[in-house]
């Protein structure tokens, strides 16, 4: 299976954001999704276009996400990119709320979580995850 885009984080980059300072409250990860035309599993054709093989992950992952105290907060469709890159497009934004960075790395290391990421890797042609914290 071959990709174009960031799909799944490198051991340094979870290294990385395991070693941010411990936060009291929640974090907020931004999700920029552009996804394939049609999903590239590693065995082959499940006659799946990239969203709906995004789908997929999604009706399972929103568990993962609320076992560890998570919610999704918002979800949309980007329509333009006023200051960017241009030809630069995604096709789905999502905000998914955790009560602390902990609870996130607790979630992507259960074994039943990456056993999904199957499906997230083969929906999408690139994508964005971008860890935030309240201000103020």
């Amino acid at each position: 299976m071959t990709t174009s885009g960031a799909i799944d984080p490198t051991p340094g980059q979870i290294a990385a954001f395991a070693a941010l300072p411990v936060e009291e409250g929640p974090i907020h990860m931004i999700n920029l999704l552009r996804f394939r035309a049609r999903a590239a599993y590693a065995e082959g054709d499940r006659g799946k276009t990239g969203q709906e093989a995004y789908m997929t992950y999604g009706a399972s992952a929103i568990g993962f996400v609320q076992g560890v105290g998570g919610r999704q907060v918002w979800a949309g469709r980007p329509a333009l990119t006023l200051i960017g890159p241009e030809g630069e497009r995604w096709d789905l934004a999502v905000i998914v709320e955790y009560p602390n960075a902990a609870a996130f790395l607790k979630m992507v290391s259960d074994p039943a979580y990456q056993a999904i990421v199957e499906h997230r890797a083969a929906a999408l042609e690139d994508s964005r995850l971008i860890r935030t914290s309240p201000i103020g």
